[in-house]
């Protein structure tokens, strides 16, 4: 995982893509490339795992139904529990694998969803999830700080960040132990 925060994001989101899911062909699919990879034909109803990536393109396009917990995406009602749980804890609370990645796919989707049908209903469900969202980033945001000026933080605490949390600890607790040596420094 790359030491810069902004790295690591962009390597989470790839690893997210990369994931093989379920996917069931609704319809038969002939033998053609899908963003450089060559799929082979398929016919209605054989079973496949396939990248995120390749399986959205596929399901936009009526060819699959991806299944499994992909299938759904993290949902506003799961970011909001995991909000309000992490609010009320003390320490990290566990988030769910992928968890940044679902949850900028969440977002992308009730925008796309509000392009397409701009209701009271999703307009305001986007208002609450992206308020969720940041609440959530600002509470983390908090226990990580804390957690980066700490000597020796606990080992549990370090396995609750997720990777792009956890190159973002690594670079904020590399600046203040540079910054505690220089301050006392006699030269």
């Amino acid at each position: 995982m790359p030491k810069d925060p902004s790295e690591s994001i962009k390597h989470s989101q790839f690893f997210y893509e990369e994931e093989l899911v379920g996917a069931t062909f609704i319809r038969a699919f002939p033998a053609m490339p899908v963003g450089g990879i060559q799929l082979g034909a398929y016919e209605e109803g054989r079973e496949e795992k396939l990248p995120i990536w390749v399986a959205r393109i596929l399901e936009a396009d009526g060819f699959v139904k991806v299944s499994g917990e992909e299938s759904h995406g993290l949902k506003s009602t799961e970011l909001y529990k995991l909000c309000w749980k992490e609010e009320r804890n003390e320490g990290l609370s566990e988030l769910p694998n992928h968890f940044y990645p679902r949850l900028r796919q969440l977002l992308a989707s009730l925008n796309e969803a509000i392009k397409n049908n701009p209701t009271h209903t999703l307009l305001n469900e986007h208002r609450q999830s992206f308020m969720k969202a940041q609440d959530l980033v600002n509470c983390r945001l908090q226990k990580i700080l804390h957690l980066a000026m700490e000597r020796n933080p606990l080992r549990h605490s370090l396995d609750l960040l997720t990777p792009e949390e956890l190159a973002l600890f690594s670079s904020i607790r590399e600046e203040i132990d540079t910054w505690r040596k220089k301050i006392i420094s006699p030269e």
